[in-house]
């Protein structure tokens, strides 16, 4: 795996969670379906922490995610840029 590919894992669960299969998929798995895709959800949050989501449509070019939004997603990500 090159050095610059993000490290596959699994969130942080609780004691006796079920997740199915030993197999977690690689980066290409995902940055193939990326670069495939048209329509993407975006979640950000709003000035009092609860979450906003919308679908958007973009590109994903050289390892980012390019969109354009009229939408409160622009506000909320200027005030609060975490995705």
């Amino acid at each position: 795996m090159p050095a610059n590919e993000p490290r596959p894992g699994r969130p942080k669960k609780p004691s006796g969670y079920f997740t199915p299969g030993p197999h977690l998929l690689p980066w290409n798995w995902a940055r193939e379906r990326l670069e495939r895709a048209r329509n993407y959800w975006v979640a950000s949050a709003l000035t009092d922490g609860r979450a906003h989501t919308r679908p958007v449509w973009g590109v994903w070019l050289d390892g980012s995610l390019y969109f354009s939004t009229g939408s409160r997603i622009g506000t909320n990500l200027a005030e609060r840029p975490d995705v």
